[in-house]
């Protein structure tokens, strides 16, 4: 897959990047990993308020890693685990709220795509799968603590260690999936979740989005000193912003807010 087959659509503040491999099923390789990572980086220098990730067509959401793009030696190229896992990393990284449209199936690579996203949002008769058990693999510990995080230890085990794909029905009540939606409003559904998202005071939702993702770390480990002063400094940020004020008068005065992100 090269950089052409990610392609991006920005729809006022919120951006759409969508893979777009059809023929393997949306599958990822090297390059369009590294081409994940950079529109990553990009969606937060142009300040993007909510990114929505999803697959071309109706099949596949993301088939996983290419199977034909991995070196047969084992010396040859990239570890395809470390380019999933850095690829993975932008995408936890990205300061916006992300969410993850199942317009189809989603297996490894791809089903730690959509549980690397913030929400996720599904239509009937998706399939969700991790494979690596049945592929002599164990899986990267960054990937296991995703998902370990998003359905609890005891179904993560069943995930992984049985292999099987789970339909849309039981992901959505295992945890694994946030919104099942009929297929012919689930795109609209995710798109306007986005766009409500977007419509909020950025610094606020980019703020907690951060606490978060720390309070999932201090569950394990607690807060450092400096993870305190900064949730503080977030707080204080968007506190002290003109959001907050504009969010105020919006209220008041009955109207939609107009944020600016300062």
């Amino acid at each position: 897959m090269s950089d052409a087959l990610l392609r991006a659509e920005d729809r006022g503040p919120v951006r759409i990047l969508t893979l777009d491999h059809q023929a393997k099923r949306n599958a990822v390789d090297f390059a369009s990993l590294a081409a994940l990572e950079e529109a990553c980086a990009a969606a937060a220098r142009d300040g993007v308020r909510c990114l929505v990730f999803r697959g071309a067509g109706d099949k596949a959401f993301c088939s996983g890693f290419d199977i034909a793009a991995i070196p047969t030696g084992p010396q040859e190229g990239d570890r395809p685990d470390l380019a999933v896992e850095r690829a993975m990393e932008a995408v936890e990284a990205v300061p916006c709220p992300t969410v993850a449209f199942l317009n189809g199936a989603a297996f490894g690579a791809g089903a730690e795509l959509a549980a690397t996203c913030d929400l996720r949002v599904a239509r009937p008769g998706v399939q969700i799968g991790m494979p690596p058990a049945k592929l002599g693999v164990v899986y990267a510990p960054a990937g296991l603590r995703r998902f370990l995080h998003l359905v609890g230890p005891a179904r993560a085990r069943e995930l992984f260690f049985t292999g099987r794909p789970v339909d849309a029905d039981e992901a959505l009540a295992m945890g694994l999936v946030d919104r099942l939606v009929p297929a012919d409003r689930a795109e609209g559904a995710a798109l306007a979740l986005a766009a409500e998202i977007a419509g909020n005071a950025p610094l606020a939702v980019q703020g907690m989005k951060r606490v978060l993702r720390l309070l999932e770390a201090a569950a394990e480990r607690g807060f450092t000193a400096e993870e305190r002063e900064e949730i503080a400094q977030l707080r204080r940020r968007a506190f002290e912003s003109d959001d907050v004020r504009e969010g105020r008068a919006a209220f008041l005065e009955k109207r939609p807010p107009r944020f600016g992100g300062r």
